[in-house]
């Protein structure tokens, strides 16, 4: 299997992230390296960067090389990243360097080039046609409008919370009037874009980086959230406003530590909310999609498809559970695409009982696919592991709701029953339908599973003739099919439990 790196250098930390590629077509990450630098703060009135600082990125590069070998990384894409003028005079020769100490060969991006990466991870991961994207660095802001395969502006602010808080130290000025600055600075910063003020309702607000992330961590530890999960998350505007409150009621210094966030300084977190919080009263927009996949997702996207240079990937979850299953389960592919196949015919055939809307698919299409999950833990109850690799996978295109959902369907394909006390906890996401919806959505899963029991794909159609109090399933075989349909079978009085109707597999 090959194995691609990432490698990107910005002001204020390194970072590499390895991802498989699998089958030349898909892509997962497997590992994740973050570094704190000072890239650019030490520069000398002539603009040249000390000797001290480049030894010290190297260091760091070839710690990074080291982990790239451990895992025979097979290619590296390594990029640097500078806000505006802070562009040292000798970065080239530092590149040549690093090239020659740690066989990274570095390229800079441009605010465009960057915009697009960050476009394309976000486009290909995420089934949100219409948004405008807004990615809170520690020393940049990245703003996106796009209408579904084209980006209609963008914007590109080279300033971050960690330039805003030696712009208005809190040594120097009181809480409020800090604050009152920072935003004042945004906004003035944010009237150069007309187009801010005139973005349409349908546009979703998406919000990317790592300052988002730790504002959906604090949100979901405020209102308990059940599933522990950053990407999808989705707050209220009117939340930021508790969390600034919050982190001014406790002191702000540089000494001051948040646990469990990414930015573990409270004062640049608390002046990054104030920078969200002012760039939201701009945008006017009522809650925010928190996104994770970003720049490096793009150029990822981008190497591994091609095709996404183009146009963004029309089948975002059919990407997701193919890259999933075929890294861990390449042997099932097979076995998993006959099981979607069957699951999908029998929704279709079964719709007059079942009564489920078409968004319901999406949920099945997880769930068939992803089934035999739980036998990377163990294959004694497999079906109840599904459940766990599932609801923890990084899974592209689904909410949260359809997440959990699919894990539960998952759950089922081997028999059993909702566990209630398991579905409890999700009582905020899920709904009274979705427990009905769930349990017709495991019959038809079964139904599949038993109809490719033998993993040779020998039903190939299924005909549903509906009559009085039964349903007869008419199979088309391409042999003999005998033991599929006596496991059919066995799941009649489930069937029957569920559907109100006797089966009858022919």
């Amino acid at each position: 299997m090959d194995k691609i790196a990432v490698v990107v250098v910005e002001t204020y930390s390194a970072k590499l992230v390895i991802a498989n590629v699998v089958q030349d077509n898909f892509f997962s990450i497997c590992d994740v390296e973050i570094e704190p630098i000072k890239f650019g703060l030490e520069i000398d009135d002539d603009h040249f960067l000390k000797k001290n600082q480049i030894m010290s990125i190297i260091s760091t590069l070839k710690n990074f090389r080291k982990i790239c070998d451990m895992f025979a990384v097979n290619k590296t894409i390594a990029i640097a990243d500078f806000v505006k003028d802070t562009k040292p005079m000798n970065i080239y020769s530092f590149f040549d360097e690093v090239f020659v100490t740690c066989g990274f060969r570095f390229s800079l991006l441009s605010p465009e080039e960057q915009n697009a990466a960050i476009y394309t991870g976000i486009m290909n991961s995420y089934d949100l046609p219409k948004a405008i994207v807004v990615n809170v660095g520690a020393d940049n802001i990245h703003l996106i409008q796009y209408n579904r395969r084209n980006i209609l502006n963008q914007a590109y602010i080279p300033v971050g919370p960690k330039n805003l808080i030696d712009m208005y130290p809190l040594s120097k000025y009181e809480k409020d009037e800090a604050f009152d600055k920072v935003a004042k600075y945004i906004n003035s910063q944010l009237s150069d874009f007309g187009w801010l003020k005139d973005i349409e309702p349908e546009y979703v607000f998406v919000g990317n980086g790592p300052y988002f992330e730790d504002l959906s961590s604090m949100d979901r530890i405020y209102k308990k959230y059940p599933l522990d999960k950053d990407d999808g998350y989705v707050f209220d505007t009117a939340d930021i406003d508790h969390i600034l409150k919050q982190l001014k009621a406790i002191e702000l210094n540089e000494n001051k530590r948040l646990k469990n966030l990414y930015e573990s300084r409270a004062d640049v977190f608390a002046y990054a909310v104030q920078v969200i919080k002012t760039i939201t009263e701009n945008i006017s927009r009522e809650t925010i999609t928190v996104t994770t996949r970003s720049l490096v997702e793009g150029l990822l996207f981008n190497s591994v498809t091609p095709t996404t240079l183009e146009k963004p990937n029309s089948d975002i979850v059919g990407f997701s559970v193919m890259a999933q299953t075929a890294e861990y389960e390449a042997d099932s592919t097979k076995h998993n695409e006959q099981v979607y196949n069957l699951s999908m015919l029998l929704f279709k055939q079964l719709r007059v009982l079942h009564k489920l809307p078409r968004s319901y698919v999406k949920v099945l299409r997880v769930a068939s696919y992803m089934h035999d999950v739980g036998k990377r833990i163990s294959y004694k109850n497999h079906a109840r592991h599904s459940f766990e690799v599932v609801i923890n996978s990084e899974i592209y295109g689904l909410t949260h709701r359809e997440l959990i959902l699919a894990s539960f369907v998952a759950s089922l394909h081997s028999g059993g029953d909702i566990k209630m006390a398991d579905w409890a906890k999700f009582n905020g996401i899920l709904t009274v339908d979705d427990v009905d919806a769930t349990k017709k959505l495991g019959i038809i899963l079964r139904l599949a599973e038993c109809f490719d029991r033998t993993k040779n794909s020998v039903i190939v159609d299924i005909n549903c003739d509906i009559l009085g109090d039964s349903v007869i399933m008419k199979t088309v075989t391409t042999s003999d099919a005998t033991f599929e349909i006596q496991r059919g079978m066995e799941v009649g009085r489930d069937f029957e439990k569920i559907f109100h109707k006797k089966l009858e597999i022919l």
